[in-house]
């Protein structure tokens, strides 16, 4: 048996920021659930409180007729004090790669993990998870360069990998549920 990497790691759709993803059309596409990540996707790294740009995206989505939930590897604490300021459900501990966060989010919306679009901004973590667990997966670059050490390591590899597949933000690929 031999291990397929790649359809884990290349994103379905791939973009600068979130104010690029044409949330309408996810919906058209029969999508019905976002779920973002927290660092770096939305906020700073560490960060307890939305701002702007993270209340304009949820917005966006919700207005478009999605629901939206927080998925994060982050602890419990922050991510409340964090989901709070957005008026959000989340998931704390999510422990992406693994799907476990992904398919709670899934149960308790009743939305099943084909009709659901994970975004983040980790190769490693966010689009693998989703692969994994049946989402859309979307990248979006990471919104601040200070990161840690870890996390500066997994970025030389998630260049690498854009650079296999010839990645580029850009135009939003609509991918409809089959």
């Amino acid at each position: 048996m031999t291990l397929c990497l790649g359809r884990y790691l290349k994103p379905d759709t791939y973009c600068a920021n979130l104010d690029d993803l044409d949330f309408p059309a996810f919906f058209e596409d029969g999508y019905r659930l976002v779920l973002l990540d927290v660092d770096n996707t939305l906020a700073r790294h560490g960060s307890f409180a939305a701002d702007e740009y993270a209340r304009r995206a949820i917005d966006r989505a919700q207005q478009a007729g999605l629901a939206c939930r927080i998925v994060s590897n982050a602890g419990k604490k922050r991510i409340h004090a964090y989901a709070a300021t957005l008026g959000l459900p989340y998931v704390a501990w999510a422990r992406k790669p693994s799907t476990r966060g992904i398919r709670e989010a899934c149960r308790i919306e009743s939305i099943e993990p084909e009709a659901t679009i994970m975004i983040g901004d980790q190769i490693l973590t966010d689009i693998v998870s989703a692969h994994r667990a049946g989402c859309l997966a979307v990248l979006v670059r990471p919104r601040y360069n200070q990161e840690a050490l870890h996390v500066r390591l997994k970025r030389f590899f998630e260049r690498i990998v854009l650079a296999a597949y010839k990645l580029k933000t850009g135009k939003q690929r609509r991918k409809k549920r089959s």
